[in-house]
């Protein structure tokens, strides 16, 4: 992301949206006329057009065959018409969706066997149904298990793989049967388990499944189960969606949703100023692009909707093989907690974000709902550049007369320091070896070359610390501690655990929390890997990146993707606007 050339930055992350009401112009109503509120009365149809980067493949599931799914960009409008068992929200709570509950050890509809087997069931919600009237039952998640397992079938998720039977005892009753524990079988988010309607594709499918991966259903004629269905999709340019009067939530508060595919970024922003588009999903803008949309909004007196989310920890590797750490001082845990106090993470948000994201003090960011479980069992290293020396003194180093730090032999300290080419690479290298060079420790900076930035061997042996990004989901954060996902030569130097760290007691929280079920083993196996990890800073944390969407003043509703990500049209049918007036 590139700095911020113009303005101060308003609007910190937390909190992460800021709404107000007010009156504003937007995009002409489209809708038929004949509109009621919620309460039965006429009213003015309501119209939202949202900027989206890409344009879809097809709705309902992964990539298939020639029928791609497209760019994550062109999926955020997905459920927004077709809808799941469940869903997470913005923070990363579990929500219920199709399922009128969703499985509990507690109720009984969780079962965890001695074996490590499982059986969870669902109950459907009674009132849901597809878009064609149709009512939803259980056959069709059933018929998409079936599908989405089949070999023929070229899918490029297959969740479903981890189920072993499906029974349907009734027309509202899902019972699965799992071979292994997994601790997300209350979480069936993914696009692989969402339902597929069983009178519209089930004769194709056992027919001709050639064919079957053909039909229209997948792209122009889709019936979804969701808030809104498919009116119109306009290849190359917009699909539209109508208010679906038999969404199982209720009537959305907003008629029409057009989501319009803008690939250029100029023209994303000349809509958005001249009404012609209410909003922009995110990937749509870049961060800096986004922040002068709302500026501009701003200074013309209108309250837009600035929703910023963090996606990914950025982190600064520590090498921990002996053989390979330089100097091997950096083993010593007080070299590196002398090192982060040096960094003023802060300045670095500041300059490299205009302070849109809080500098990280571990690799759960405050918007994430595990945080209350984890925040008073982190430890932190504030910027304290006096602090940083007194470690360093501590582990054996002597100030020179030119104020950096040696060796007793008088042998200068360098600490070497590497990050890939691009962005804000190498303006974030030189503010982190600035802050060092303050405090004593002379760095030493190397950019990659992009081939050397491709190179699994090269990452892995980097001999001092080395920057890096690690997308905020539930495998990603566990396997950068994992010590089984060291790279060597034997895995051809794959593994994200680069540094090689390792800890058996880390590496038995985190076999644990792929198997934990129940809340409370979860929230204990947080807090110990929270508590484990900022003590012994096997990596140094920087901050967290942020994505943002930006809406027009009168938008309201719109919360963000969820966490992990899926699509931000989660609560669609929440969603509001003010039209024009």
């Amino acid at each position: 992301m590139r700095r911020l050339q113009s303005g101060s930055f308003l609007l910190r992350l937390l909190p992460l949206a800021m709404v107000v009401a007010a009156c504003a112009p937007g995009a002409t109503p489209t809708t038929p006329t004949g509109s009621t509120d919620r309460s039965g009365g006429a009213r003015e149809p309501k119209t939202l057009t949202i900027a989206t980067p890409a344009e879809p493949g097809n709705i309902a599931l992964p990539s298939m065959g020639d029928v791609p799914t497209g760019s994550a960009g062109g999926l955020d409008l997905k459920l927004a018409l077709h809808h799941r068992l469940a869903t997470y929200d913005e923070r990363g709570n579990l929500l219920p969706m199709l399922a009128r509950d969703l499985p509990a050890r507690d109720r009984g509809t969780w079962v965890l066997r001695p074996d490590g087997t499982m059986q969870t069931t669902y109950t459907l919600r009674p009132n849901a149904s597809w878009h064609d009237g149709t009512p939803l039952t259980a056959r069709d998640f059933a018929f998409a298990w079936t599908v989405t397992t089949d070999p023929d079938i070229p899918l490029s998720g297959r969740i479903g793989s981890l189920i072993g039977r499906i029974d349907t005892p009734d027309d509202h009753t899902l019972v699965m049967e799992w071979a292994n524990t997994y601790p997300f079988a209350n979480a069936l988010v993914d696009d692989a388990m969402a339902p597929l309607p069983v009178h519209l594709l089930e004769a194709t499918y056992r027919s001709d499944k050639d064919r079957f991966q053909q039909l229209g259903y997948w792209t122009r004629e889709f019936v979804g189960t969701g808030p809104f269905r498919l009116a119109q999709w306009e290849p190359g340019s917009h699909i539209t969606a109508q208010a679906y009067d038999g969404f199982y939530g209720g009537r959305a508060k907003v008629d029409t949703l057009v989501f319009r595919f803008i690939v250029d970024e100029g023209t994303a922003i000349a809509n958005l100023l001249s009404g012609a588009v209410d909003g922009a999903l995110a990937r749509t803008l870049d961060f800096e692009s986004a922040v002068q949309v709302r500026d501009d909004w701003l200074r013309s007196g209108k309250k837009p909707l600035f929703i910023g989310q963090t996606t990914h920890w950025r982190l600064l590797e520590a090498q921990l093989r002996p053989d390979m750490a330089r100097p091997t001082d950096i083993l010593d845990v007080r070299v590196r907690r002398g090192l982060l106090h040096a960094l003023d993470r802060q300045a670095l948000v500041d300059a490299l974000l205009a302070g849109s994201a809080p500098p990280s003090d571990s690799f759960i960011p405050p918007d994430d709902a595990k945080w209350e479980w984890v925040k008073d069992a982190t430890a932190t290293y504030p910027h304290d550049p006096r602090r940083a020396q007194e470690l360093f003194t501590e582990v054996g180093w002597r100030r020179a007369p030119n104020g950096t730090f040696a060796y007793a032999n008088g042998e200068p300290v360098s600490i070497p320091i590497w990050t890939r080419p691009g962005g804000d690479a190498p303006k974030e290298l030189a503010i982190m070896a600035d802050n060092w060079k303050s405090a004593g420790a002379t760095p030493d900076q190397v950019i990659l070359s992009v081939g050397q930035a491709r190179d699994n061997q090269v990452l892995a042996t980097f001999p001092g610390f080395a920057t890096s990004s690690n997308p905020l989901s539930f495998e990603n954060t566990l396997n950068v501690l994992y010590g089984q996902l060291c790279p060597t030569e034997q895995t051809r130097w794959n593994g994200r655990n680069h540094g090689c760290y390792q800890n058996p007691r880390m590496d038995q929280i985190i076999d644990s929390l792929k198997s934990a079920i129940d809340p409370p083993d979860q929230q204990r196996g947080w807090r110990e890997m929270v508590q484990i990890y900022t003590e012994e800073l096997p990596v140094l944390p920087l901050y967290f990146v942020v994505q943002v969407m930006v809406f027009r003043d009168g938008v309201s509703g719109v919360r963000g993707d969820t966490r992990p990500r899926t699509a931000p049209t989660w609560n669609a049918h929440e969603w509001d606007v003010t039209n024009a007036i």
